[in-house]
C-alpha cells in the first residue's frame, strides 16, 4: 500500500512539474515594416521544434498564446506576400508574461513576366535565371540566386525576394533549333548583360512588384568539326566546349563523341571564346587530353586538329622546417593546381618524418595557381616556389622542364589577438588580416569583441573590424581605400601581437 501511495505521488508530482512548464504566455502584435498597418491572419508559432503552440493574428495585427513551455523558444511568423520571421532563444521565465512583442514583417518583392520570341509567341521551358549582385571572394559580382521554367504560355515569376540588385537573364535551354539546324535563340538579359555586375542590375526595393518581358532574338549559329588524334583505336572520346566567360559556363556546355575514325562535330555553337576539351584513355589506363582555345564567330570551323597525349606530371615536394623540431601528425592534405575553368588535378600529401614528394600526373601544358590545403597546427604554409620562383598566389607556367614545386610549412607563426568596440562598447564582428594588400585569414570576433587569430605567419600585416563581411569589396584597392580603416601590427615568431580595433559598417554597395 505505501508504494501504491510513493508510485502515485511521484506521478502527481510528475504530472505538476509537466503542467507548471507549461504555465507561460506570450503576446504581441504583427504589423507592416513599411506602412506599420496591423497584418490580419499572419500565422505565429511559439515554442520549440517540437513542442509548439500556433495562432493567427486578428484584424488589429495582435496574436496571443498561452500555456507555452517556460525558458528560451522561437518565436515565428508566415504570411503570404511577406518575408518569413523568425526569432530564436527568446526568454520567457516562469509566472511571468510577455507582453508587447512587436514582429515587423517586410513585403516581398516580386519579379515576374514572359519569354518571347522575335514573333511575340510564347517560349514554353525556356530557363530564366535571377542573378543577385553579391561580394565573391571580395570581388562584387553577380551569381545566381535561383532560376524558373517558363509554363504552356511562356510565364515565370519569382517571388518572397528580398530588397536588392538583380539582373534577369533568359535562355531558350542551350538553344530552340528549328527543323533546318540553321536557327537558336541568344541569351537575353535584363536590365544589361550579366559580366556588367551590379552597375547593370535592376535596384529592387522592398515591396517592389515589378514585370519584365524578355524578348529572345533568333541568331545564327556555327559548327565546330575537326579530327582527333592520339587515340586508340578502340578507346571511347568525348569532345566539348565550354564557355571562356565564367558566367556564361554556368549555362552551357556543348559536346560530341568522337567517331572511329577520329571525326569529331558539335552542332549549334553560338558566336563566343571557348575552351575545347577532349578527353580519352591509352592501353595502360593513362588519362589522354587536350585543351585549345577555340574562337566562334561567323562562319563553321572545319579542320580543327586535336591531338591527344598524357600531358606533363607537375612534380613536387614538401618540406618542414620546424624551430621547436616538432614533427607534423600524420594527416592527409591534397595539392591541387587549377586555372581560370577549373581544378586540372591534385595529389594527396600524407605527412611523414622526412617530409614528403607528391606528383600530379596528366596535366595539360598552360598556366596555373596552386591550391595548397593548410597543414595541421601550429604548422603553416611558409613559401612555395617554383625555380626559385615565390608562386603562393600567382600563376605559374607548367610544361616539359618547368621544374618542381618546393613547398614548405613552418611552426614558428606568431597571433594576433585584440578586441573590438563601437559606440554602445564591445561589438562582435568580422575580422579581416591584410599582408601586402592580399588577404590573409578572416575570423569572428565573440560577443564581447574578442578575437585570436593562431598561426600567422611572422611579418607586417592590417587588421580590419567590420559589422559583416556580406558587403567587404576587400580585393578591390579603390574600395579598401575609400572605405578600411585598418591598423598594423608586427607578427614576431611565437607572439601574439595585441590590437584594439574600432568596428565598421560595411557601406552597402
Amino acid at each position: 500500500m505505501r508504494t501504491l501511495v510513493a508510485l502515485l505521488f511521484i506521478n502527481a508530482a510528475a504530472f505538476a512539474q509537466s503542467t507548471d512548464a507549461k504555465n507561460c504566455s506570450v503576446d504581441g502584435s504583427v504589423v507592416n515594416s513599411l506602412t506599420h498597418a496591423p497584418i490580419l491572419r499572419a500565422q505565429v508559432t511559439v515554442g520549440a521544434a517540437d513542442d509548439f503552440v500556433l495562432t493567427e493574428s486578428d484584424s488589429a495585427g495582435q496574436w496571443k498564446v498561452e500555456h507555452v513551455a517556460c525558458g528560451r523558444v522561437s518565436i515565428t511568423v508566415n504570411r503570404a506576400g511577406f518575408l518569413r520571421i523568425q526569432r530564436s532563444n527568446v526568454p520567457l521565465p516562469a509566472n511571468t508574461p510577455l507582453h508587447g512583442v512587436e514582429i515587423k514583417m517586410t513585403p516581398q518583392a516580386v519579379l515576374a513576366g514572359r519569354v518571347i520570341d522575335d514573333q511575340g509567341d510564347p517560349i514554353p521551358g525556356a530557363q530564366v535565371n535571377l542573378m543577385t549582385s553579391r561580394v565573391i571572394d571580395g570581388v562584387r559580382g553577380v551569381q545566381a540566386s535561383t532560376s524558373a521554367t517558363t509554363n504552356d504560355l511562356g510565364e515565370y515569376r519569382f517571388s518572397g525576394l528580398t530588397a536588392g540588385k538583380y539582373i534577369l537573364c533568359a535562355n531558350a535551354g542551350g538553344g530552340v533549333v528549328e527543323a533546318n539546324g540553321a536557327r537558336a535563340y541568344g541569351e537575353k538579359c535584363y536590365p544589361g548583360p550579366m559580366d556588367g555586375g551590379a552597375a547593370s542590375a535592376l535596384d529592387v526595393a522592398a515591396g517592389y512588384e515589378g514585370r519584365v518581358d524578355l524578348a529572345l532574338s533568333p541568331l545564327v549559329t556555327v559548327h565546330v568539326g575537326g579530327v582527333v588524334s592520339g587515340k586508340p583505336d578502340d578507346a571511347g572520346c568525348t569532345v566539348w566546349l565550354t564557355p571562356r566567360n565564367q558566367i556564361a559556363r554556368m549555362a552551357m556546355s556543348l559536346s560530341a563523341q568522337v567517331g572511329a575514325d577520329g571525326t569529331f562535330l558539335i552542332r549549334h555553337v553560338p558566336r563566343g571564346s571557348y575552351m575545347l576539351n577532349a578527353m580519352s584513355a591509352d592501353r595502360q589506363n593513362r588519362r589522354l587530353t587536350a585543351l585549345i582555345p577555340v574562337e566562334a564567330g561567323g562562319s563553321d570551323i572545319d579542320g580543327l586538329q586535336v591531338h591527344l597525349d598524357p600531358g606533363v606530371s607537375v612534380t613536387g615536394t614538401v618540406k618542414v622546417v620546424s624551430v621547436a623540431g616538432r614533427k607534423p601528425a600524420t594527416h592527409s592534405l591534397t595539392a591541387m593546381i587549377s586555372r581560370e575553368w577549373g581544378v586540372a588535378g591534385g595529389a594527396d600529401i600524407v605527412w611523414n618524418e622526412g617530409g614528403t614528394s607528391f606528383t600530379i600526373p596528366y596535366v595539360v601544358p598552360g598556366n596555373y595557381r596552386l591550391m595548397f590545403a593548410s597543414p595541421p597546427a601550429p604548422f603553416y604554409l611558409k613559401s612555395a616556389t617554383l625555380g626559385g620562383r615565390d608562386i603562393a598566389g600567382s600563376e605559374f607556367a607548367v610544361g616539359p622542364g618547368a621544374g618542381s614545386l618546393e613547398i614548405v610549412i613552418g611552426d614558428d607563426g606568431g597571433a594576433v589577438e585584440g578586441d573590438v568596440t563601437n559606440d554602445d562598447g564591445p561589438a562582435p564582428a568580422w575580422i579581416f588580416l591584410e599582408k601586402d594588400g592580399s588577404p590573409s585569414r578572416n575570423a569572428r570576433a565573440d560577443a564581447k569583441g574578442h578575437f585570436k587569430i593562431d598561426t600567422v605567419p611572422p611579418g607586417d600585416y592590417k587588421v580590419y573590424a567590420w559589422d559583416d563581411n556580406t558587403n567587404v569589396e576587400y580585393a578591390n584597392p579603390q574600395w579598401m581605400q575609400r572605405n578600411g580603416k585598418g591598423v598594423t601590427v608586427t607578427v614576431e615568431p611565437g607572439q601574439a601581437a595585441q590590437v584594439k580595433l574600432i568596428g565598421q559598417i560595411a557601406p552597402p554597395e
